[in-house]
């Protein structure tokens, strides 16, 4: 133990630095993966990194102020690890994080201040300690030092900044000079964007086009203003014609270019000082490198060398990439075209598209959508692993008098929530549903002439979804399930019947895990209580997987005609089932359009939502609260 103990105390440093930059490589490259990920093992295991990566960082620092005459192994740190000093300007290097990922959620960025408090503090510490660490020993390491505090202090810097832009209430300047950016770099593009007004194949770089063109309207959307906040010329770009065939991978690209804005640098990188500022962060770090090479490594450990060569490698080979990747950038694309670089922006045309080839197949966001289905809520999971956690949760809740309802809605949540591909026919009836919609000024439920099958059911419903958005989803989401039932799966339905239930599940899985992105108030249980405790109390104790199903089936059908004062449920034909997915696509347009900006922009980082779609969809046809003129009501209402 003490022969282990003495080998940590005399390697801690360099464990601690190599920590330090495997963190932030493995930051670097897996950053933006989450844009297009739903996947939650992944999302954690990026959200530990992220707080780590600051916390080595900051505690090595530590570590270097108070050990300099700390005695480790045969001699005082700073006689055994001369080199460790040096390395102190390479954390502030870490500290100043990576392009592909500055916030790990919105929050990050409303804290902005903080940051910039660190960043004052950690500089001051940074530079103490290679100061104290200059004497006749390190002094040839004093320029090399100098030059790569530099780096240090600018890439902290960048972070700080994209912070504070990425802020959506800090607003004064940014918008401008994204306005000035995206006017002077799509000048030559105008008849290319045009094209999307008709059903031509204009190709994915006249959809970047356009999408540079509204990035100044999205992201006052993003920040909560409405369209008559805007000015006329971005409103007027934003509230474009076009075509339906081109919307699907227009709104892609939008919400991608939003997600950059927000959590990495490419907002920073994009302004004048910003390239100006990497440039001399790159020239100070080969400075510092050449500067190092030529000086004399006499008396150092091969280990603190390698240790610190690793280093300098790894800064060029991530800067390197970061380059790449900004060749890549859209924007890059149209600022070079529009200044005619022509070398560079061929070159940038080639990646752009080449990027552009691999995304036609592979969208540009998770393409997924959250499921939760009230069977999970009952007991009736198709996990068994559920159903004993649950059981043993009922269990542990009677014994110490815990509140039994809101443990096994937490489990649920956790264990039963899966997610599912958004399929064409729901993405189609979503657009279709916007566009029928354009000029009008409510969309409606209450015409009971358009719902010639549940018409009936919809009349008794409309009350509810008045009184309670929450509970009328619910009631339908029950009807849907129990109906979805009496269908045989054949070609000719089954993609109505995936669409519906997907819909449907959907619906609850935003009631019950994202209740912020719905108009609705309260807590969820007590809505659920309300009516699925009914349900549960005839199956909590059943054995059987499918005898459960059925019996839940049976007193949720019961349940649903008696409340509605009906005798029978619709019958089960083909245009029963477009009624129903008409009826829950305009409830997901609905309160799309009665959501908050903010609420999607904290969803763009895991992977973004489809009632986001819906939302920026709206937007661009006028509608929702962010319309122009254009009022929202409830179902029903006059």
């Amino acid at each position: 133990m003490q022969s282990i103990k003495k080998l940590w105390n005399e390697w801690e440093i360099q464990f601690l630095v190599l920590l330090s930059f495997t963190l932030q490589t493995f930051l670097f490259f897996s950053g933006s993966l989450r844009r297009r990920s739903k996947n939650m093992l992944l999302n954690f295991i990026i959200w530990t990194a992220y707080l780590g990566a600051d916390l080595v960082a900051v505690y090595a620092l530590g570590f270097l102020s108070r050990h300099e005459d700390t005695t480790t192994g045969s001699g005082t740190l700073r006689g055994v690890h001369q080199l460790a000093f040096f390395w102190a300007p390479f954390l502030l290097i870490h500290l100043g994080g990576q392009d592909t990922i500055t916030a790990f959620a919105i929050e990050d960025n409303n804290l902005w201040l903080r940051h910039l408090l660190n960043l004052i503090v950690q500089v001051t510490l940074a530079i103490y300690v290679f100061w104290k660490s200059i004497d006749q020993y390190s002094y040839q390491l004093t320029a090399p030092g100098i030059f790569v505090s530099i780096t240090g202090i600018i890439k902290y810097g960048e972070r700080t900044m994209a912070l504070m832009y990425g802020n959506l209430t800090n607003m004064s300047g940014i918008l401008q000079k994204m306005k000035n950016t995206s006017d002077s770099n799509t000048t030559e593009n105008v008849d290319e964007v045009r094209r999307l007004e008709q059903a031509d194949d204009v190709g994915y770089l006249g959809i970047v086009s356009f999408a540079l063109i509204s990035a100044p309207g999205v992201r006052e959307l993003f920040a909560g203003h409405t369209l008559h906040q805007m000015e006329v010329d971005q409103r007027d770009v934003l509230t474009s014609t076009i075509h339906e065939a081109h919307m699907p991978k227009l709104l892609e690209v939008e919400l991608d270019l939003m997600y950059d804005d927000i959590y990495t640098k490419a907002l920073v990188i994009r302004t004048k000082s910003g390239i100006i500022l990497r440039c001399l962060s790159q020239i100070s770090m080969v400075v510092a490198f050449v500067l190092f090479l030529v000086s004399n490594h006499h008396g150092y450990s091969r280990a603190d060398v390698a240790i610190t060569y690793v280093l300098f490698a790894g800064a060029f080979v991530l800067e390197a990439c970061a380059a790449f990747m900004l060749l890549m950038s859209p924007w890059t694309w149209s600022w070079l075209k529009t200044r005619r670089f022509c070398g560079l922006a061929h070159l940038c045309t080639a990646l752009l598209s080449s990027s552009i080839a691999r995304s036609e197949g592979r969208p540009l966001w998770s393409n997924s959508m959250g499921q939760y289905n009230f069977l999970s809520y009952v007991g009736c999971e198709k996990s068994r692993l559920s159903k004993l956690v649950k059981r043993v949760a009922r269990m542990t809740a009677s014994l110490v008098g815990a509140n039994e309802g809101k443990l096994l809605l937490w489990l649920s949540k956790l264990l039963d929530t899966e997610h599912v591909e958004v399929d064409k026919t729901t993405m189609e009836s979503v657009i279709q549903t916007v566009y029928k919609s354009h000029g009008e000024s409510t969309i409606s439920l209450g015409d009971a002439q358009h719902w010639p099958n549940i018409g009936p059911f919809l009349k008794g419903l409309l009350p509810d979804f008045g009184a309670s958005l929450g509970y009328g989803i619910v009631c339908f989401h029950l009807f849907t399930e129990v109906h979805l039932r009496n269908y045989q799966l054949t070609n000719n339905v089954s993609h109505l019947i995936t669409a519906c239930r997907n819909l449907s599940n959907y619906m609850l899985y935003l009631l019950v895990a994202r209740p912020e992105m719905l108009p609705v108030s309260g807590t969820t249980r007590p809505t659920l209580k309300l009516f699925l405790d009914d349900i549960a109390r005839e199956n909590w104790d059943r054995q059987s997987l499918g005898v459960g199903d059925q019996l839940v089936l049976h007193r949720a059908r019961f349940l649903v005609l008696k409340k509605l004062g009906l005798s029978s449920e619709p019958e089960a034909c083909r245009e029963t089932l477009e009624e129903i997915l008409s009826v829950w696509t305009r409830l997901l347009v609905y309160s799309a359009g009665k959501s908050r900006a903010a609420v999607h922009a904290s969803g763009l980082s895991t992977g973004g939502e489809l009632i986001t779609f819906a939302w920026l969809l709206m937007a661009h046809h006028k509608l929702g609260d962010v319309g122009q003129r254009n009022a929202f009501l409830l179902p029903g209402a006059d």
